[in-house]
């Protein structure tokens, strides 16, 4: 081995599964932040019904954008 020169680690490629990790982070992270902002809404306006109303709308954003980035 040559002195100044490193190993380069090996190139990654995109695979399948790195897909599907993003599509599971993004439908997880429509639940949590929409749900969240549901939950907060139902503290300040004092009802039971916007939390399950925030996690729809999430999880709606959220596949549409596994549809928009992924599906076409």
């Amino acid at each position: 081995m040559t002195e100044g020169k490193r190993p380069q680690p090996p190139k990654r490629s995109n695979s399948d599964a790195d897909a599907g990790w993003a599509v599971l982070s993004i439908l997880i992270a429509g639940l949590v932040v929409w749900g969240g902002i549901g939950y907060g809404l139902d503290r300040w306006f004092g009802t039971h019904y916007l939390v399950v109303v925030g996690l729809l709308v999430g999880i709606a954003a959220a596949i549409y954008l596994v549809y928009v980035r992924y599906g076409r």
